[in-house]
């Protein structure tokens, strides 16, 4: 795996940009599966939500197709919510993490790193867009956890808990996130990127048009 992580930070930039068919709604679980059903988790969240608001990616599932070289950068999810991640088939994914104590450590060092971004939104993370490679985040005394996550496996990730991550081939997973009661006093304070206009991820929930079904 340390091989593929070299070369993954080698060729980032080689070449035309991997595919990676993300955010795709829907879900491969069967409804008669009852436990671990990520399309039917069995949370809080979907009763937070308005009627008819069905949050795609949040509260209910996504799809990702992936290949190899395929990111997701870094970020926490929105709301500052739980996430769930399941490999139905395919290649590995490669993880990483930032302990949730050093999440503030890290958006001070991500700053530095992308001042004119940081200065136009102070939530630019959330724009889920910006990378930084171990070494640089090492030597700025950020501690990563690396994880490699296999086919019928799941990845769970906590309220401010900084991940990214690459995919080792052609994949498919499915995610959505999900709330606790531990999260509810989190979620009420997160704050939010004002960057797009219809975001509706928030506490209490706001559901823009387009996110409602009907």
């Amino acid at each position: 795996m340390r091989d593929f992580e070299r070369r993954y930070w080698r060729t980032l930039t080689f070449g035309e940009p991997p595919m990676y068919g993300a955010d795709m709604a829907g879900s491969l679980f069967d409804d008669s599966t009852k436990a671990w059903n990520v399309a039917h988790l069995g949370d809080l969240l979907p009763k937070l939500a308005p009627r008819g608001c069905e949050i795609p990616g949040v509260v209910t599932p996504y799809l990702y197709f992936g290949m190899w070289r395929a990111t997701f950068a870094w970020h926490v999810e929105d709301a500052d919510l739980y996430s769930i991640n399941y490999i139905h088939f395919g290649a590995p994914k490669f993880w990483y993490s930032v302990p949730q104590e050093q999440s503030e450590r890290f958006e001070r060092v991500m700053a530095g790193l992308f001042p004119t971004d940081r200065a136009k939104c102070n939530q630019f993370l959330r724009h889920k867009s910006f990378l930084a490679s171990p070494k640089i985040l090492s030597n700025n005394g950020i501690t990563l956890n690396r994880c490699v996550q296999l086919p019928g496996e799941f990845i769970l990730t906590y309220p401010k808990g900084y991940h990214s991550g690459f995919n080792l081939g052609f994949n498919c997973a499915e995610s959505i996130n999900f709330a606790t009661e531990r999260w509810l006093p989190l979620g009420k304070v997160t704050k939010h990127c004002r960057c797009i206009e219809d975001s509706c991820v928030a506490i209490p929930f706001r559901c823009s048009p387009s996110s409602a079904s009907g």
